[in-house]
């Protein structure tokens, strides 16, 4: 039986990037429909909440498992998965402070990738990973294979923003997405070895999705009218993070669920099913990025680009999955 704290540390990791990604998604909107802001606006203290609670949870279990098998660091015994998640909130936190600096020397941002915006989007990927990690410790219990569900849709989620704008034609923020989709779902996969999971992953991130549809506007507008802050004339009220997280992942894990089930019973090697499957993944997101998305590059090369980047997001998902099946609950998330 898996002993009760390491069930709360994990559902805390959980519940500080639900709140991170809110406050993200909240803060996108805000700079959109509204535009001042300072270090102390609600979302940013939404999301910096957040990752703050990833960091001190992580930090009391790492401190609470010196005598627990897990990574040594530093003389350290850390369990993997809450230094992996710690890190990357460490990270977040002092990008944050970068990020002040930067507003405070320049004022506002011209483009979304500015050096503190693109190391703040890495670390809240790390923090996804990590809390991905520390769910899959706890596959034997349905509350933790949702749990694990609901991480990996986060870590989708924050993909589509994790990196924008275009090399030679070819969209960085399709590869992002396609990677990091075709690794959750060969992760998922590989960690559960069930269709049902692959369709559940899908469901998970349908509700991430709507909550990053609706919370955001309905937030930016209650928060607008509390500090007596006018919305824009030209607002539109339109959920931008939202738009920008990819529709097509639900498909994706129903087609991943097919995978599954076809693999199982043709006994196809998995490592094969899982690279075929994030090239599908990497086809899918080339094809609408390019054909329903109106971008202007080179449409063959970017199929080719993300497809490849795709398969080889599946392959070393299935190769994480399997190091994460190899630890047992008390060496991944001991306290």
């Amino acid at each position: 039986m898996v002993p009760r704290r390491q069930v709360v540390g994990a559902w805390l990791l959980l519940t500080g990037f639900c709140s991170l990604w809110l406050g993200v998604a909240w803060d996108g909107q805000w700079h959109v429909d509204v535009g001042p802001d300072t270090f102390f606006t609600a979302p940013h203290l939404m999301f910096y909440f957040g990752t703050s609670l990833i960091g001190l949870t992580s930090l009391v279990v790492v401190l609470r498992s010196q005598r627990d098998p897990g990574v040594k660091v530093l003389g350290l015994r850390a369990p993997a998965p809450f230094l992996v998640a710690g890190l990357g909130a460490a990270g977040h936190l002092v990008y944050g402070a970068v990020d002040l600096w930067w507003h405070t020397i320049f004022g506002f941002d011209l483009l979304e990738s500015t050096p503190s915006h693109l190391s703040l989007q890495f670390a809240m990927q790390i923090q996804a990973i990590g809390t991905i990690m520390a769910f899959a410790a706890l596959r034997e219990t349905r509350s933790g294979l949702w749990g694990l569900a609901l991480a990996g849709a986060g870590g989708v989620a924050a993909s589509s923003i994790l990196l924008d704008g275009s090399v030679f034609g070819i969209k960085l923020s399709a590869i992002t997405g396609a990677a990091i989709a075709a690794w959750t779902l060969s992760v998922m996969a590989g960690v559960t070895r069930s269709a049902w999971w692959m369709a559940a992953l899908g469901l998970a991130y349908a509700a991430l999705h709507a909550a990053s549809f609706l919370f955001p506007p309905w937030a930016t507008q209650l928060y607008a009218d509390g500090i007596d802050q006018p919305i824009r004339d030209n607002a539109l009220g339109v959920p931008m993070v939202a738009l920008a997280m990819p529709l097509i992942f639900p498909i994706l894990a129903l087609l991943g669920a097919g995978a599954v089930r076809i693999a199982k019973q043709r006994e196809i090697a998995p490592q094969v099913a899982m690279t075929w499957l994030g090239a599908a993944a990497g086809l899918i997101a080339a094809v609408t990025m390019s054909f329903l998305d109106d971008f202007p590059g080179n449409a063959l090369l970017n199929i080719v680009v993300v497809t490849a980047f795709g398969a080889l997001g599946g392959r070393f998902g299935w190769q994480c999955a399997a190091l994460l099946r190899r630890l047992s609950p008390r060496q991944a998330v001991a306290v």
